[in-house]
């Protein structure tokens, strides 16, 4: 569905991505992982178009104004409108039913805040409404960047039981590694600028370790790719 090839990007005198080359499949589901300043948030803005890469370049066939979904790690939100205007005002945008408002604010738990202003929600509400927006048009893939952040543990329950309920493929940059085990299928562990690993969940398990055990000792320079892929 999508091919990232050799993206390379650098801000000023630090080389952010050196080279960064993976493959999205239909109904993937991805952990993109790694510490903070290891390029992933760059990475989604170059896939989403919002920034360019230096070298490299992004290959696909879907429309991502209709079949891509991007929730990016800050929230993009217009404070002075209410919950259910910002939210007719997408769906409208969308070609959808703008009367089903009530529908979509159900899905994320923010049916109190339907008549609040935006600018009046707290961090994790205003993240909630963040991820409405990126799936109002049924989109084909998603891209989510940090999504739980500033969410209480029950609006992390319903987050993780959408995704469950959907058929995105996805690609979510999280290190919510609780749930990282029982609902992606695959892992990428982005570490200085690099895709050191890209493997299943499944053989990550197959290895004796989870996925937190994986990453951990990846990140700190084990040869685990090897080590997973001959199980």
């Amino acid at each position: 569905m999508l091919k990232v090839k050799n993206i390379h990007k650098d801000f000023k005198n630090s080389k952010v991505l050196k080279g960064v080359s993976f493959n999205i499949e239909k109904n993937d589901n991805i952990a993109l992982l790694g510490s903070n300043g290891a390029g992933k948030s760059t990475l989604i803005k170059i896939i989403s178009g919002e920034i360019k890469s230096d070298i490299g370049y992004i290959e696909t066939s879907l429309d991502f104004r209709s079949e891509v979904g991007i929730m990016p790690q800050d929230d993009i939100l217009i404070g002075d409108l209410t919950v259910s205007e910002i939210i007719s005002l997408k769906l409208s945008m969308c070609g959808e039913n703008n009367n089903n408002y009530k529908y979509w604010i159900k899905k994320v738990g923010l049916e109190k805040y339907s008549n609040s202003f935006v600018e009046s929600l707290s961090g994790g509400q205003k993240r909630r409404l963040s991820l409405l927006m990126s799936i109002l048009n049924s989109p084909k893939m998603i891209f989510l960047d940090e999504p739980t952040t500033g969410m209480d543990l029950a609006a992390v329950d319903n987050f993780w039981g959408l995704m469950k309920k959907s058929d995105f493929t996805s690609v979510i940059i999280t290190h919510d590694f609780n749930q990282i085990d029982n609902f992606f299928d695959r892992i990428l562990i982005l570490n200085e600028g690099l895709i050191i690993s890209d493997t299943t969940v499944a053989k990550i398990h197959n290895s004796g370790k989870n996925v937190e055990e994986f990453y951990r000792q990846a990140v700190q320079g084990g040869n685990l790719n090897d080590k997973v892929n001959s199980n």
